[in-house]
């Protein structure tokens, strides 16, 4: 952890509760509901540097019958909205606080996921900061432009997101590529000056 967590986390009386945290065992309870007063940036540092200690910087991606699978995944369910179509539901800074906390909560061996499909992949990137380490979504997805292979398009688009990060992308199951099917490179933009 860098010195400015580590401040924060003195002056706000949480180290000793990081340090269990950083142990990977999971905080309980009464310790959770201490970090969940605390200010966000704090929970997030905390949470991402026991990610970055127990589970490194690769990042799965996977889909949900895979994660179901996986008995060592905390899927988490991150509702947007409460389905009234007002906007009440919670705000983003409160999902990336639940991924943080959840992350804090649980033994370390345990990875932490979201899906993008529910909450959209520019918040699943940020998630990946709060102590995520597994993306799940649907691989398939529709909304790549016709010219692009959709499967190949969006693979590419999620190891663009996740390398930007600093962390490493795996694909779980990732579909074989059929013969014929073209290969999609991110297209590069050189600056003219």
């Amino acid at each position: 952890m860098g010195r400015f967590l580590n401040r924060a986390l003195e002056r706000t009386g949480l180290t000793a509760l990081a340090e269990r945290a950083l142990s990977g065992v999971g905080l309980d309870e009464q310790a959770l509901a201490r970090m969940q007063d605390a200010d966000v940036l704090v929970i997030a540092g905390l949470a991402d540097a026991v990610r970055g200690r127990h589970r490194g910087d690769e990042v799965r991606i996977m889909t949900a019958e895979t994660a179901r699978r996986d008995g060592m995944v905390v899927r988490l369910n991150l509702a947007l909205a409460s389905g009234s179509g007002q906007g009440d539901g919670p705000t983003g800074e409160e999902l990336l606080r639940q991924v943080a906390l959840a992350r804090l909560a649980r033994p370390a061996d345990q990875s932490i996921g979201v899906s993008f499909d529910q909450i959209g992949l520019g918040l699943a990137q940020v998630a990946l900061a709060f102590g995520a380490d597994v993306l799940i979504g649907d691989l398939r997805a529709q909304r790549t432009l016709p010219l692009l292979d959709g499967p190949a398009a969006r693979r590419v688009e999620i190891t663009g997101l996740v390398e930007r990060t600093g962390r490493r992308v795996r694909f779980v199951d990732q579909e074989p590529a059929t013969e014929g099917q073209p290969v999609v490179q991110p297209v590069v933009m050189e600056s003219r000056s």
